[in-house]
């Protein structure tokens, strides 16, 4: 995440219904029912939960979400983090404890190197 992006704050306690986009970062720490998009980050705090898809360039999760994720660089679930949902990104990093319910998929298209037909 860069470092002058803009950083909005959902604190514990607030419910957000709706979509949601956010030009630089967001954090979410309270409930969420609804889409969330962000140029650059979404953090999913302990005490976040999340009803909907996530789309950034960069996904952090240490609470729930129940909805498809798609990153465009890596995502990033600590040990406290529940997904119900697929996941879509280049690079996944998962820490000890995660739970996870849903397909993964992770493409780099850049690193695509065609088959050869014929090799086994």
């Amino acid at each position: 995440m860069r470092q002058d992006a803009i950083m909005n704050v959902f604190h514990k306690g607030s419910t957000v219904d709706g979509k949601i986009r956010i030009n630089g970062s967001v954090r979410i720490d309270g409930k969420l029912k609804g889409e969330v998009e962000a140029t650059e980050a979404v953090i999913i705090g302990e005490t976040g939960i999340i009803e909907g898809d996530i789309k950034a360039k960069e996904v952090n999760i240490s609470g729930k979400c129940t909805g498809s994720i798609v990153a465009e660089n890596c995502v990033l679930l600590h040990a406290s983090a529940e997904i119900n949902g697929d996941i879509k990104c280049k690079k996944l990093v998962v820490d000890e404890g995660v739970i996870i319910d849903g397909n993964i998929t992770m493409r780099d298209k850049s690193r695509n190197v065609p088959e050869e037909k014929g090799k086994v």
